[in-house]
Formats: structure tokens, sequence, C-alpha cells
């Protein structure tokens, strides 16, 4: 089974299912389709993050598909220009894509096929053009496109610059489809130190970007050992720093101990929890070099918390792109990429038809602390993905779109399904919370279903019909007689 944010790229990774391909080669087939079709949300010149497990070794495996920051970013860099922040847009909030690179890496050491096989859709698609849906014609039409193109011609060029877009029409990208077919032939070494990282980096350094051949040449995947924690006497899983997925663990230990007589979350301890736990997230989710949590989590996070920890959530928009994959063999993988945001930092390399992420927009250049920007080093990564193990083996693969809420949708849909013993898909369709900043905390329409609240030092947006913040999951129960349940969210486009 397949479950991904898009028809198109659900059915890529089948088809490789079908061809006796594993868990990752459907992944890396359906992660390459939704860069071409969903193009907003994820594409070549991102990051992505995600678990592997390994059935036969019962192992669950982290591939850290994150790039660093240039080697010229230093705070001393972007004071001489009197910046005060790194620009939420443009040249200047580019970090290396780590995407390709981690595609690769990950069919090489976990898949059985290579990439000329693996990348077929996504050629394809990037070729001969993918359909414009309901959802993307909201997209080109709205206020963020359109200021986007305003003066970006790179970008207009390949979308179109039109104020209406017809559903059914479709959008081609065909030096896109070029560079992948240099891929295919060629692997990720052409992207980081051959031809494409060449026109990729003067494309971009004609924009105004800081990014040079070497940071490219430097750029390598990190495979790294998951982090883990108990809930409802299940192993919870997820990525470590630079991932937020620290916040997820930590919410779960909050829960956890809370006696209540319903199944209900009561918004007050949400409220509460989620602020903790996105304290220790904002302290130690940076580059794993750096960051010094303890990994034998505890429970006095409350006693512990330091006041003087100031939250970095930013409001962004939430633009990843997710899928999970269950094999006959019962190998899993939960996999998340992203642009950070719609269309990234909105610069195009024209000549290879990649737009690049702005990841970079969220590193700090004020102050002193480890979460500030330095330069080679991974930034603070809102990529969550999760897989949970029942007695030693998996039982759910999940992963969802929603930058800082994440962890939060993530530790809701795991409160239902292991507390309230709710089916998969059930789960996901029941409304959700999300907290940000301040004292405004937002709920779906019937929220009183699944939460109960007292209105202490908070206040509630309602929001009346599903949206898109609240996320879009993927998810694949493992059942105990070994089917699968899909769990696919109405929110979004998922399938």
């Amino acid at each position: 089974m397949v479950v991904s944010g898009h028809k198109a790229a659900t059915k890529a990774g089948m088809r490789i299912l079908k061809k006796g391909g594993n868990a990752m080669d459907a992944a890396i087939a359906t992660a390459a389709t939704l860069a071409v079709v969903i193009p907003n949300m994820n594409g070549l010149g991102g990051d992505s993050i995600a678990l592997w497990y390994d059935v036969k070794k019962n192992k669950i495996s982290v591939i850290n598909g994150s790039g660093k920051s240039p080697l010229k970013a230093s705070k001393k860099y972007f004071k001489l220009r009197r910046l005060k922040k790194i620009p939420q847009r443009g040249p200047l909030s580019i970090s290396i894509p780590g995407v390709v690179h981690a595609w690769d890496t990950a069919l090489k050491k976990y898949g059985k096929k290579n990439f000329n096989e693996i990348l077929q859709d996504a050629i394809n698609f990037a070729e001969k053009g993918f359909v414009v849906d309901k959802y993307l014609k909201n997209f080109f039409e709205g206020k963020v496109y359109q200021n986007l193109i305003k003066n970006n011609k790179n970008l207009s060029s390949i979308f179109g610059d039109k104020k209406k877009f017809k559903i059914g029409s479709k959008i081609k990208q065909k030096n896109l489809a070029k560079t992948l077919r240099i891929l295919s032939k060629n692997g990720s070494k052409s992207f980081y130190k051959g031809k494409l990282s060449k026109m990729i980096v003067e494309d971009i350094r004609k924009q105004g970007s800081i990014i040079n051949l070497s940071d490219f040449k430097n750029h390598f995947t990190l495979i790294q050992k998951p982090i883990s924690t108990t809930y409802c006497k299940k192993k919870i899983y997820t990525a470590p720093p630079n991932s937020q997925g620290l916040a997820l663990l930590i919410l779960c230990n909050l829960f956890k101990d809370l006696k209540s007589k319903s199944n209900k979350i009561n918004l007050s301890d949400y409220y509460k929890n989620k602020k903790i736990a996105f304290k220790y997230r904002d302290l130690y989710c940076i580059d794993p070099t750096i960051s010094k949590i303890n990994y034998k989590l505890t429970n006095n996070y409350r006693k512990n918390v330091d006041s003087k920890i100031k939250n970095f959530t930013s409001k962004v928009s939430g633009d990843t792109s997710t899928l999970v994959v269950v094999d006959k063999n019962g190998n899993a993988v939960s996999w998340v990429q992203s642009l950070f945001e719609e269309f990234g930092s909105g610069i195009v390399s024209p000549r290879t038809g990649i737009i690049m992420h702005n990841r970079l927009y969220l590193e700090k250049i004020t102050g002193n602390a480890n979460n500030c920007l330095k330069p080679n080093k991974r930034p603070f990564h809102t990529l969550c993905p999760s897989i949970i193990l029942n007695e030693k083996k998996c039982d759910l693969t999940i992963a969802t779109p929603g930058d800082h809420g994440q962890p939060q949708t993530i530790f809701q849909i795991l409160d239902q399904v292991y507390k309230g013993n709710v089916q998969i898909q059930k789960a996901i369709d029941l409304p959700r919370a999300r907290h940000d900043k301040g004292k405004k905390i937002l709920v779906e329409k019937n929220y009183n279903k699944r939460f109960c609240h007292d209105k202490k030092n908070y206040s509630l947006q309602v929001y009346k019909k599903n949206h898109r913040i609240f996320g879009g999951v993927t998810a694949i129960k493992i059942n105990s007689n070994n089917t699968l349940s899909r769990g696919a969210d109405k929110r979004r486009n998922c399938y």
C-alpha cells in the first residue's frame, strides 16, 4: 500500500511495488513524482527527512536529507548588509537542497531498483505535463503565487502568469524533465559534483545567492538512529534533531500520565503541554553536531522548562509533501519532503527547472545561542516522519505536512488510535486543534467531539470548514492479521 499527497504519485509508487520493488523503491518513485505534480509544495530544490523500517532486522533508520547553510552564511555577513533577520524569500533564504542526494542514498542503501526505473513517472509528468486540479487552480489564482510572479519571470515562464487557470489544463516542465533524465542516468553525482550543480550555482548566483560549488560538493545525507518514547504501550519513533520530532515525543510523555475520565483532550492541558514541548524543541532541535539533548527522555519537563527560551514559531503556510509505504514483506517508510513554503525562496534555476527552497529563513541572526545561524550548519527542520512499533513489529507509519503543526497533528492521531481505539481513517477525519503562538488555539468545527475546554489562559478560533492548516495526514496501519488500513486526509489531496 502507498498513501501520498497526490493520486499520480501514489500510483507511481504502486507501479514499482507491482514490479517487485520494495517499500523504499516505491517511496522514492512516489517522492520524485510528488516533486513534479505538486511543485509548489516540494521539489528537487528542497530537503527531506524520512524513516525506514527494515522488517528482517526489526530496525528503524533515519535518512536525514537536509542541506547545510552556505559557507558564506554568517551573522556577520547579514549584519554588514544591515539585515536583522534572514529574508523570508529571495536568494539569501536558500540552503543547500538535500532531497536528491537523499533519494539516491536511500535507494542504494535500502532499495533494490535503480534511479533509471524509479524516475520514469516523474519524467513523464514533467515532459507531458500534469493536470491542474482544484487545489492547484486555487493556489495559482491566489495571492501567494500572484505576488511571487510579479517580478519573477523565471517562475511565471514555467507555470504561467494568468489570473485564471483552467481545471484539466496541463503544465509542462521541460527543463525539469531534462534534469530528471540526467539524474536517471548519472545519479545524484551530477546534481552535486557535475553538470547540474554548475548550472544551478551559476543560475542562482546571478540572482544574488551566496551558495558556491564547494557547498554542493560538500553535501552528504546523514544516516541517523531514531529517537523514541512509549505511549499507550506502543513505541513511538521519530527523527532526531535537526528535525522537530523531539516535540512529538515530549507531547506523548506529558500526556501519558494525565488521568482523564473521558477520551477527550482538555485544551487547557494541550495549551500548556504544547508550549513546554516547543520550548525544548526550540532549544535542542538544531544541527545534530551541536544539539546536546539527552535522549533518555524523562517526565521532568514541567520542572526544568526554561522560561527564557523564546519560541521561534513563525507564521508560515506549511507546504510540505508526505508519503507512507508498506510492502508485501512488511518493510515500511515514512517520508517527508518540502520547499518549506509555497515555492520556497521563489528563486528558480531556469536551465534546470529547479525551484530553490527557503529553509534558511528560520535561522536567527541575532544573539549567540546554539540555534543561531552558523556557516555549514544544518538548519532547524519542521519535517517530522514517524513510525510506531507494537511488540517489536511495525504497527503504523505516519506523516503530515503542516510546518509547526506536524508533531501536534501526529500526537492527536496517535492519541485517538491508541488511547481512544479509533480506526485510523476515522481518527484522521475527526476535528483537530493547533496552537502556534500567543493565547489563541485554532480548532476545527465540531471540535468538542475530541476536545473539552474551560477557556483558561487561551481563546479559540473555530474554522467552519476543513482547512489545510491542520495538516494532511498520510498513514498506513498494519493490523494484527497483517491486513493494511489506509489513512488519507481529506483536508488535502491525499490518496
